[in-house]
């Protein structure tokens, strides 16, 4: 797919940059999807979206931008949704000068860790261009007891030793971390119950990231999809979701693993993609 890569913001040294990838000409809509990726913090890329998926937005006419944050435990999340902050700041300047687009409305698209970040932009802004946030498997807080417990399903996984964990920590932040480097990273603190302060050391800062009851009831329109059988994520996140965004759309998935999109060889993926398509059709049609 044609794309362009551009830095938004620089975080003590590390460039963070955006890839945007158009929508097909004959059919462009006045909605971006500014995409960020799971990996629970600390691992993921930009662009693991597959490209399937790429093509299905870009040919129903939806360009999608990409966006780097740096990692934890390297920074925190104070520090993430910062960065982020800077991007949208930053798209909003450039959409027509670098993008050539006709409007600057977007929506926000997370998966996992991703959508988690998206709620958070989300309920914090006043923003009139963002017109709706769609949340693959994420989640909105992080008091959830299965987020500060060891995680059964994480522990039948071989252990991961807090050496090997202390090895891979950088000096200095980055935003592309390799799933086979740093997934351990995950998987440790996932066995061990000690997630949340890989991300965010202050405790006293935690309720400041937890969205209220009134915040998800402020949320813009939403599309929300997760398996009912996730074993990272609980799907009563979505399931509360639901309940309590005025506007949202509930797309279940049922039986398969977190990240259900990932496989390619079952239909669920472009089941749920087509979906979000309507959905985004829909708001394009207020």
């Amino acid at each position: 797919m044609n794309s362009s890569t551009h830095t938004y913001f620089v975080y003590e040294g590390l460039p963070l940059q955006a890839t945007f990838y158009p929508a097909a000409e004959a059919s462009a809509k006045p909605l971006t999807l500014l995409y960020l990726h799971g990996g629970g913090l600390v691992f993921g890329d930009r662009n693991d979206l597959p490209d399937t998926y790429k093509k299905m937005l870009s040919d129903a006419g939806y360009a999608l931008l990409a966006i780097d944050y740096p990692l934890a435990p390297e920074a925190q999340l104070p520090e993430i949704t910062l960065c982020l902050h800077q991007a949208l700041t930053w798209f909003k300047e450039e959409s027509k000068n670098l993008f050539n687009l006709g409007s600057a409305d977007y929506v926000l698209f997370g998966r996992s860790a991703g959508a988690y970040l998206a709620f958070l932009l989300a309920a914090r802004s006043a923003d009139p261009q963002l017109k709706g946030l769609a949340s693959f498997y994420g989640y909105y807080s992080l008091e959830d007891p299965s987020f500060r417990l060891p995680n059964a399903h994480y522990n039948t996984f071989p252990k991961v030793p807090a050496a090997y964990v202390q090895q891979q920590i950088r000096k200095k932040p980055l935003a592309v971390g390799a799933v086979t480097e740093r997934f351990p990273l995950y998987l440790h603190a996932r066995q061990t119950g000690k997630w949340v302060p890989l991300f965010l050391e202050d405790k006293s800062k935690t309720t400041a990231f937890n969205l209220t009851a009134e915040e998800l009831q402020s949320l813009p329109p939403t599309f929300l999809t997760a398996s009912t059988a996730d074993k990272d994520v609980p799907y009563r996140f979505t399931q509360q979701a639901a309940q309590l965004i005025p506007i949202a759309a509930l797309h279940p998935v049922l039986g398969m693993p977190h990240d259900f999109d990932a496989d390619l060889s079952k239909p669920a993926g472009r089941r749920i993609y087509q979906q979000l398509i309507r959905w985004l059709d829909g708001l394009c049609e207020e």
